[in-house]
């Protein structure tokens, strides 16, 4: 028996009972969506973070909006922005499947089927495990949108999207395999982190009269990084590389704190920083497997700066 509205007992109805068991049914499983849910955006904040937070679509300076785009990069064939991920469905990529998404990070090719420039670095995150990506997706639909539009990129090279962009991807593009799922612990872990995820190679390893990054020194440091600055070796080249510990390297990528009392400046700042998260939110069992990684690959001679 149960009240009425104003207290009086009635017997419940076979469409009462059954409306009741429906609930019971549905509670559970939508509970555990939800947890999975949360799961997921959690999961793909912190790989997210250990990204360096996506920081090249978010403008320098305090305020500026997480992944409004809008932030300049210069190369050999002309200038680009980075473009607005947030999930505005007017001027960013709320109208996007994730499916879609995907894509353009993986293979660089936006829903249009126009190429993306690989200053976007694809080219290294197809080696990203789909569960991480959709992870990564997930949590980039959280965030606030922002109605801001794209700046157009300013190409100088005559055919340089039509022609030599394909000839080059295809001469010099890595054509990783992503790994079923994600390493979860020791070098392989750090491994992934670093080539994939992290796309430390990108600024750290040396680049040919090609632009291509030069994997037969890969690490080595960058005379000439993005923005013109001068990227360090972190090979464990005793005379030019890395020459830290592992848990002074694990430390650092926490805390931007160098061994020598200095602390991370330019971009290697910017990415331990972070923007909705950062290196600094790696666990300590990641930043200990990166390091690891570091320490594993091969020495290589090259001095960068004074």
């Amino acid at each position: 028996m149960m009240p009425t509205m104003f207290g009086a007992p009635r017997a419940l109805g076979p469409w009462s009972l059954l409306l009741a068991g429906v609930m019971l049914l549905i509670g559970p499983a939508s509970r555990a969506d939800a947890q999975s849910g949360a799961a997921d955006i959690a999961r793909g904040k912190y790989i997210f973070g250990a990204t360096g937070g996506c920081g090249c679509h978010t403008e320098k300076g305090a305020g500026k909006p997480v992944n409004a785009g809008g932030r300049r990069f210069d190369g050999p064939f002309g200038t680009v922005y980075s473009t607005n991920i947030t999930p505005d469905r007017q001027t960013g990529i709320g109208g996007w499947t994730d499916d879609q998404i995907i894509t353009a990070t993986r293979l660089g090719r936006r829903p249009n089927g126009e190429r993306l420039i690989p200053v976007h670095p694809y080219t290294v995150f197809n080696g990203m495990a789909e569960g991480d990506l959709k992870a990564v997706v997930a949590f980039l639909r959280t965030l606030p949108p922002v109605n801001k539009q794209n700046q157009p990129k300013r190409i100088t090279v005559p055919l340089f999207e039509s022609v030599f962009l394909p000839a080059w991807l295809a001469a010099f593009s890595p054509r990783e395999t992503p790994p079923a799922s994600a390493p979860t612990s020791g070098v392989p872990r750090g491994e992934y982190l670093v080539k994939a995820v992290g796309h430390c190679g990108e600024c750290h390893t040396p680049r040919g009269l090609s632009n291509a990054v030069d994997n037969g020194r890969f690490l080595a440091g960058n005379p000439k990084g993005p923005e013109n600055a001068e990227v360090p070796n972190i090979t464990p080249d005793r005379e030019t590389g890395l020459r830290w510990s592992v848990q002074e390297i694990a430390d650092y990528l926490g805390s931007g704190n160098k061994p020598d009392g200095d602390v991370a400046g330019s971009l290697m700042g910017e990415v331990i920083q972070g923007t909705a998260s950062g290196y600094r939110d790696l666990t300590l069992a990641d930043r200990t497997a990166i390091a690891q990684y570091l320490k594993s690959i091969p020495a290589v001679r090259n001095k960068i700066g004074k």
